[in-house]
């Protein structure tokens, strides 16, 4: 289908070229390229919906294969499962869905907990960052006021805007 699209694309081209030619050799030249080009528009446009609809049509069979072969993949993965461990209970999944990847984490255990004295420490740090960032963010903000005061003391103002004329007020 899409090489006779492509086939029935390159006629339309041929067919147009053929066309304005032909109009060259009249006397009213510019309506009757118009007119060629316009029937070469509708015909384009109907084999790009031909075309459309082909991929279309390809994209929904390629994801229908996807969906079954993930679906495959999960009932074998269901049946090894089951083999392995005949005691668990067997998972559902839906048609057409991926299954949510598994996460393993590791049980919580004391000896990874840190002790009070290292939670102290750290809630230490943290509270001198704080106040370091706070006294950094201080200092900017006055010698911005500092370098905004020195720009207004040198009495650099801008001009107003010129008041409006009768005729742009009359709008």
């Amino acid at each position: 289908e899409h090489d006779r699209i492509a086939a029935a694309r390159a006629t339309a081209n041929a067919k147009l070229a053929d066309q304005e030619r032909e109009c060259a050799t009249r006397f009213v030249v510019s309506s009757c390229v118009e007119a060629a080009r316009s029937d070469h528009r509708t015909t384009l446009a109907t084999l790009r919906q031909q075309e459309l609809q082909l991929d279309e049509a390809r994209r929904r069979s390629a994801a229908a294969a996807r969906r079954k072969a993930i679906a495959e993949r999960v009932d074998a993965q269901a049946a090894r499962a089951s083999e392995a461990q005949p005691e668990a209970p067997s998972v559902r999944v839906r048609q057409g869905a991926e299954p949510a990847p598994r996460i393993e984490r590791e049980p919580a255990s004391k000896a990874n907990a840190p002790s009070a004295a290292e939670r102290a420490e750290l809630e230490r740090r943290n509270e001198e960052k704080f106040e370091a960032r706070a006294q950094a963010a201080k200092a900017h903000r006055e010698a911005v006021a500092q370098r905004n005061a020195q720009r207004a003391s040198k009495g650099k103002v801008a001009a107003p805007l010129p008041a409006a004329s009768a005729a742009s007020a009359a709008r």
